[in-house]
């Protein structure tokens, strides 16, 4: 049973977390629909190195490049990374316990996925978007790595929130999504390192070895799909889709979470 629950989470973690529609509040949601044993947060960003690794594949020229030619998109991406992994570190605990691991996680989730969903709307539809990631900027990225720390709330999504804050800032949405996906990489493969190493040293049943080399394989398999999918999708198309799913899937864990899952 745990190997399927491990392969399901991973695929669902593999094209959640590149889609604007919060990559934790489904890998919350699905065990809370199914009444399967959930593995928790520390599992949740153990299987985030998955989708690390494949943002590193997809991306390998790409970070080859910016380290060679000393760019300035390498300090943009570190200054974008501090609020969202200091918050991350301080307060892992306390989100753990009163957002992810809450009996009230699901309504945090239906409220998050719908009034984030007018975030991204708004900034798909108003923004400029006349701008590539070389004119970001120190403050843009500031902003932007802010947005990200919100992310932290399950609902609101990690991507979702940056992109909508790229394109805030201006950014034209191919690049918006481009240096989303280049800004998860450090900050999923440092807090997927970091909560590895604490499941090794205090494992359970669900959280062993093999699962979570399993886990990571399928959602880097997954991830690889999914970003490719994604950037081409964004060239000719905006985000009403994921705004739509968004707002459905709210509604429908609202309507669960009160009136049968309570």
């Amino acid at each position: 049973m745990m190997i399927f629950v491990t392969i399901v989470l991973a695929i669902v973690q593999g094209i959640t977390e590149f889609l604007p529609i919060s990559s934790s509040a489904h890998l919350l949601l699905v065990p809370w629909l199914f009444s399967w044993p959930d593995p928790g947060l520390s599992f949740d960003a153990a299987i985030h190195v998955g989708t690390a690794i494949a943002l590193l594949i997809f991306f390998s020229k790409d970070f080859i490049e910016l380290i060679k030619r000393k760019s300035n998109l390498v300090k943009y991406i570190v200054i974008s990374t501090i609020p969202g992994a200091a918050i991350g570190f301080f307060g892992d605990k306390w989100i753990e316990n009163n957002l992810h691991g809450s009996p009230n996680a699901p309504l945090i989730v239906g409220i998050g996925m719908i009034v984030f969903s007018g975030v991204l709307y708004m900034s798909d539809k108003l923004a400029k978007q006349k701008l590539t990631t070389a004119d970001l900027g120190f403050k843009r990225s500031f902003l932007i790595g802010l947005a990200q720390a919100l992310a932290l709330v399950p609902g609101v999504s990690r991507s979702g929130i940056t992109i909508s804050a790229g394109l805030w800032a201006g950014l034209k949405r191919e690049e918006a999504a481009r240096f989303s996906f280049l800004l998860a990489t450090p900050i999923s493969l440092g807090a997927g390192l970091y909560k590895i190493v604490g499941i090794l040293k205090d494992p359970t049943p669900e959280t062993s070895l093999p699962y979570l080399v399993l886990g990571i394989i399928v959602s880097a398999l997954t991830g690889l799909v999914v970003i490719k999918w994604l950037l081409q999708y964004l060239n000719k198309h905006d985000m009403k889709v994921f705004v739509l799913y968004r707002i459905l899937l709210g509604i429908l864990v609202l309507g669960l979470y009160f009136f049968v899952k309570k």
